[in-house]
């Protein structure tokens, strides 16, 4: 089994798809999948909504839903860089506020943690799993890991 968890994005062909628009659960798994059932999962943009408190939990969740070999994929925006954009006058204040807190304009559009790329493959790390690719493109970061 392959997830795609998602907060109004585009689903993908061959996953289950689990959005967060549709009243579904993405911080815990259990009614969808058993522990060790799933080859990958997918969550590019979404560290960014889930509470700072929460991400520990959340991530623990995801991690137990993998087999041996399966890889997770997290993206999110990382602080560093929007941070360093800013001090560089790349961007002005008004969009350090909606890449750091989101547009705010719909309901679920508020940021609710700011994470580096570092961050989340120390969280990745903490609990065993194998680093594979780090990307960061502009201000976005993507982290792909393996359960061993």
């Amino acid at each position: 089994m392959k997830i795609n968890i998602t907060i109004g994005g585009s689903e993908k062909s061959g996953y289950l798809n689990i959005d967060a628009l549709k009243d579904l659960e993405i911080r815990n798994l259990d009614e969808y999948v058993d522990p060790a059932e799933c080859f990958e999962i997918v969550a590019e943009d979404i560290v960014d909504y889930i509470p700072k408190q929460e991400l520990p939990s959340v991530i623990d969740n995801w991690v137990s839903k993998l087999r041996h070999q399966g890889t997770i994929i997290v993206g999110g925006t990382d602080a560093f860089e929007v941070c360093k954009m800013f001090s560089q006058n790349s961007i002005n204040l008004v969009e350090l506020n909606t890449l750091l807190h989101g547009e705010q304009s719909q309901g679920w559009d508020v940021r609710l943690n700011q994470l580096t790329l570092e961050a989340i493959c120390e969280e990745l790390e903490k609990r065993g799993l194998r680093l594979l690719k780090k990307r960061i493109n502009g201000f976005k970061f993507s982290v792909e890991a393996e359960r061993p």
